[in-house]
């Protein structure tokens, strides 16, 4: 992937949840771009800044998410099955864009997390991902990401990250990523996010709410879009879903 911490430093900030992966993962439509150029997400949902957190021991979920450009043009469907083992989160990212003209694009690959709380309300942590492209076999990207969150208060948490994404094969250049993100528990079901990030040399922002269904499901709506109009404006809608493996 988002809003409800999972590591025992922010144990008794569960209605608050660190911003996804991004990652996340995930991350936009950018120009002729594909959606995440790397197609690597971070580890919190479709957000592009990440939590430093992971996954309870024992613990286990399912991401499932599409995104829509304004106009139709571009779409992109998500699924992102985790578990924790051990001291890590190993995930799977798998996609599908669909741009009008060009067809569709299949991408998939793994992902792995690692976070560690230094205080009660600071959290460090790393990531690393890579993700193949069914029409050029010959291309690879890979993502590397140190994400930071500090719980500010009972109902806000801050989050920044510093990252790259490397290009194997296809001509594409490596590029780097970083972003600041701030999120607001403003009851036990509602959290809302604000998030500025650059990526793919293009700076974008995005604003989102996230909605508890139960103790496991939690459902989002963003809407994000590049600066100054730079981007054209798109919407994901994302689903959720915990368990104990």
């Amino acid at each position: 992937m988002a809003m409800q911490y999972r590591q025992s430093w922010a144990a008794n900030h569960a209605s608050i949840r660190g911003v996804r992966r991004l990652a996340r993962p995930w991350m936009g439509f950018v120009g002729g771009l594909c959606w995440f150029s790397s197609q690597v997400h971070a580890a919190g949902g479709h957000h592009a800044v990440d939590d430093a957190a992971i996954l309870a021991p024992g613990q286990c979920e399912v991401e499932v998410w599409a995104d829509r450009e304004r106009h139709g043009a571009r779409a992109l469907g998500h699924v992102g099955p985790a578990c924790r083992l051990g001291p890590v989160e190993i995930g799977l990212n798998l996609d599908r864009t669909h741009t009008t003209g060009a067809g569709s694009t299949t991408f998939g690959g793994p992902q792995v997390k690692w976070a560690h709380g230094v205080t009660d309300s600071l959290s460090i942590g790393a990531l690393y991902g890579t993700s193949w492209r069914d029409r050029t076999p010959g291309t690879r990207s890979s993502l590397l990401l140190f994400p930071v969150s500090w719980q500010a208060s009972d109902t806000i948490a801050v989050h920044l990250n510093l990252g790259k994404d490397f290009q194997r094969g296809g001509g594409a250049p490596d590029t780097r990523r970083s972003g600041a993100a701030v999120e607001w528990a403003a009851s036990s079901t509602w959290s809302f996010v604000g998030e500025r990030f650059r990526e793919s040399e293009t700076n974008l922002w995005r604003i989102g709410a996230r909605y508890a269904v139960n103790e496991t499901t939690t459902l989002d709506l963003s809407q994000a879009r590049g600066l100054q109009g730079s981007v054209p404006p798109w919407w994901t809608l994302g689903l959720t879903w915990s368990f104990a493996r």
